[in-house]
């Protein structure tokens, strides 16, 4: 049986990274974000295998017309996929975290799955995702709504956060969580420990980043779709140098104490 790792926490804390990360062994296949396919209803065309959708080896049978998916939802697409995948791969990971609408996806999909279901949470400093989540809407020219996106995105992101805090707690054996901060800070070092929890006895390789036809992603940054080398790995800090002091100060405030759970530190310096 196929093991369902499934990325939780809120949108810009480095998931697609981590995804992309997994899907450097062929142990692992890659699916992005599930959450978003039968929402979109297929708007995009290609997957990040090289095919155009209906073509993919793992998302063409499943979209046989154009509204195949109509009517499904996020757990059954994803239980479809891995019952796809199921002996080819050791791993398939879906990386459509836990934002209000998925807020429960972990606990329905381990009620289905049982052992063969791992959550994955990551988790990055709120202050970070405010900042990205803000940048996000000055790039898609929102700016009347920039303020009251940075605040969303704070509220949002303890919601995330809390709902995989709070499967943790329940299912302490099928839930794993590490820092945006320390995966970019030694990608090696984390993956390495991370690979021995989730797939014991298959080593990590990070040369072998960006290779191979196991990624099948539709949805996602857009980073899925580049290649990577470790050594390009670096944290986005540029909130600590640009965002208003004042914007930093209030989602502090609006995070607190979950923040502090997380060992954030309160000035915002590297920790």
């Amino acid at each position: 049986m196929t093991k369902l790792v499934y990325i939780g926490g809120y949108g810009h804390s480095g998931s697609t990274l981590l995804e992309y990360l997994l899907a450097s062994s062929p142990e692992v296949v890659a699916c992005g974000e599930v959450v978003s396919v039968p929402r979109e209803r297929g708007r995009k065309a290609k997957c990040t295998c090289g095919r155009l959708a209906q073509d993919c080896p793992v998302w063409g049978p499943l979209q046989t017309s154009p509204g195949a998916l109509d009517g499904w939802t996020h757990e059954r697409l994803t239980l479809a996929l891995l019952e796809r995948v199921c002996g080819a791969h050791a791993v398939m990971v879906d990386s459509s975290k836990t934002p209000w609408s998925s807020a429960a996806a972990p606990f329905r999909l381990h009620r289905k799955l049982g052992a063969d279901f791992q959550l994955l949470h990551i988790v990055r400093d709120p202050r970070a995702v405010s900042w990205s989540a803000i940048k996000k809407a000055g790039r898609k020219g929102k700016r009347p709504l920039i303020a009251l996106r940075g605040v969303v995105a704070a509220l949002s992101w303890s919601v995330s956060n809390l709902a995989c805090a709070l499967f943790g707690r329940m299912h302490p054996d099928r839930y794993i969580q590490l820092r945006y901060e320390d995966l970019t800070r030694d990608p090696n070092e984390v993956m390495q420990r991370l690979f021995a929890k989730l797939l014991p006895g298959v080593e990590w390789r990070p040369e072998a980043i960006g290779s191979g036809e196991n990624r099948h992603q539709l949805y996602g940054n857009r980073m899925r779709s580049q290649t990577l080398t470790l050594a390009e790995i670096k944290e986005d800090a540029s909130w600590k140098s640009d965002m208003p002091p004042a914007s930093r100060a209030l989602v502090a405030a609006l995070t607190f104490p979950l923040r502090r759970l997380y060992s954030f530190p309160e000035a915002g310096k590297a920790g």
